[in-house]
């Protein structure tokens, strides 16, 4: 009876470091208190003038890109035998900085208004060109989420639905290096088949804005979703 009763204690310890190295810890950080300027894009006439399908607000997130211009996401919907020549060329070109969405999502590209004239940002040279050099831990932020398909995640926590792949999970930071910046930023699988998966990725940008991509990890997903498919 007593080592039947001793398995039992066994057993429900066992039980209990489980559940305990289920739940990672979370680290915190404040967000960046940054602001988009958009007073100027109230034209409808843009669409016309630079191709766009549709003109978006951008994150706040990219406020603190400098020199600090008013800002508008440019996105071209691509669908296969339904675009325009100039779209397709711009496509196949690679004249855009990502595509976000599914089968019917767009290319993302920038308009800006610099020095009385409005202009297009089509790439990660243009970009480059025009705030280089990067010398702060909010540009580098808004320079790497302006140039890629990634989000700047604060004040997550725990949730008992969620599967968790890793025992820390901190929120958006940049530290500084030698030359440049690592940004801590997350990638959400939302479309596709699932499992959908978060991310983590780390980004060094340096001083000149050259990004490259260090490392990047599977840390927690929602298994109901696993069957899930999203176009």
């Amino acid at each position: 009876m007593k080592t039947k009763t001793n398995l039992w204690v066994v057993i429900w310890v066992l039980i209990s470091l489980s559940a305990c190295q289920s739940e990672p810890e979370f680290i915190n950080h404040a967000p960046p208190n940054l602001v988009v300027s958009m007073n100027v894009f109230s034209d409808d006439a843009l669409l016309a003038n630079f191709g766009c399908d549709e003109i978006q607000a951008p994150s706040s997130f990219i406020g603190g890109l400098d020199p600090s211009y008013p800002i508008v996401v440019c996105a071209n919907q691509y669908i296969t035998g339904e675009a325009t020549e100039e779209l397709a060329a711009v496509v196949e070109s690679g004249q855009f900085f990502y595509y976000t969405g599914g089968l019917f999502g767009s290319y993302v590209r920038y308009i800006i208004y610099q020095n009385g004239e409005f202009v297009l940002l089509k790439t990660e040279e243009d970009l480059r060109k025009l705030f280089a050099p990067i010398e702060s831990p909010d540009e580098s932020l808004s320079y790497v989420l302006a140039a890629k398909n990634l989000s700047a995640y604060y004040s997550l926590h725990y949730d008992s639905a969620y599967e968790y792949e890793v025992d820390t999970i901190e929120d958006t930071y940049v530290s500084a290096e030698t030359d440049g910046y690592l940004v801590h930023l997350f990638h959400d699988q939302v479309f596709g088949c699932g499992p959908h998966w978060i991310s983590e990725v780390d980004v060094h940008v340096s001083v000149d804005g050259n990004i490259e991509e260090r490392s990047s990890r599977q840390i927690f997903r929602n298994p109901d979703l696993d069957d899930l498919c999203v176009d």
